[in-house]
């Protein structure tokens, strides 16, 4: 419980941190000087309008119930509920793939690690950890592209447009856990419940998914959230690739991220749909760790 109460904690201090960064003033001064109009972009930092902005807030979620409108003049709830749907039909497939892959995989490689299979195990887990996702999502994008162009991969539209990201977002983090899994599997081979059950005459798959598992569960289980974190950390990418246009896409254009200056032009910031949608994202991270906690006590013997 002090495990559980320390992460829910955590989760409202970083929340608060990311309301207060993302209330933070923005606006700056463009003006003209001189004959040939000198553009001179200025910032100065105002206390009275920063805390303006956390008193309309505060104050628009306490005594409205909203977090306020988007640029499109509807209510922020609605494009959270709108976008957030699309990127869990990628979240969810893609988390329940890696660690049933991961995990598969990991088994399969601390088995073969002195066979000649090691070429499909450690080898493999490796290139697909050492290759940058960017490259691994182009490739297979340019194949499907090219090769295979019959498959719709643009788009949400479609039933089955979140299939193919799921696959993609979910490739690093299987990896991932495989070798978490492989080096977990590989410390309790040698143990001596593992030698008894072995003289005892006990099927080798009954060993690994009864005995050696539910001892490395706990190590297993631990490294979930971090795998979340890999999951959550492309989709952004994927999303833009691909034109899903899902939470992590409509994030992005919350941000209003421009380099160049347009005099006259209205902001698009919206900080309440960034801290909406960076608060639904950090939930997801706090429930897979309260999930993986509560499953590890419950899993692991020891």
């Amino acid at each position: 419980m002090k495990k559980i109460l320390y992460k829910v904690g955590f989760f409202v201090i970083v929340s608060v941190c990311l309301i207060l960064i993302a209330l933070f003033p923005r606006e700056a001064m463009v003006t003209g000087e001189g004959r040939a109009v000198t553009v001179v972009y200025t910032y100065d930092f105002s206390w009275k309008e920063y805390k303006n902005n956390i008193t309309a807030f505060t104050e628009g979620l306490i005594m409205e119930g909203t977090f306020g409108e988007t640029r499109y003049r509807k209510p922020v709830e609605e494009e959270v509920i709108l976008y957030f749907s699309r990127s869990l039909k990628i979240i969810i497939p893609a988390f329940i793939l890696s660690l049933a892959a991961g995990v598969l995989k990991g088994i399969f490689d601390s088995k073969n690690s002195n066979k000649r299979r090691k070429l499909f195990g450690n080898w493999t887990t490796w290139l697909f950890i050492s290759i940058p996702d960017f490259f691994i999502i182009l490739l297979v994008q340019w194949i499907i592209i090219f090769y295979i162009n019959w498959i719709d991969i643009f788009g949400h539209e479609q039933w089955f447009n979140f299939f193919i990201p799921s696959l993609l977002a979910a490739i690093y983090p299987a990896m991932y856990i495989s070798k978490i899994t492989a080096a977990a599997v590989s410390s309790e081979a040698g143990k001596q419940y593992v030698q008894v059950a072995k003289a005892k005459g006990f099927n080798e798959k009954l060993i690994i998914y009864h005995h050696i598992l539910k001892n490395c569960a706990g190590t297993i289980l631990n490294n979930v959230p971090t795998m979340m974190i890999y999951i959550l950390s492309n989709l952004l990418f994927l999303e833009y690739l691909l034109d899903y246009k899902g939470a992590a896409y409509r994030l992005w254009l919350a941000l209003d991220y421009e380099p160049r200056i347009f005099i006259g032009r209205e902001s698009f910031y919206e900080p309440s749909v960034v801290i909406s949608f960076g608060i639904c994202f950090m939930a997801i991270v706090l429930f897979v760790q309260i999930c993986s906690h509560l499953t590890s006590i419950r899993l692991d013997p020891r």
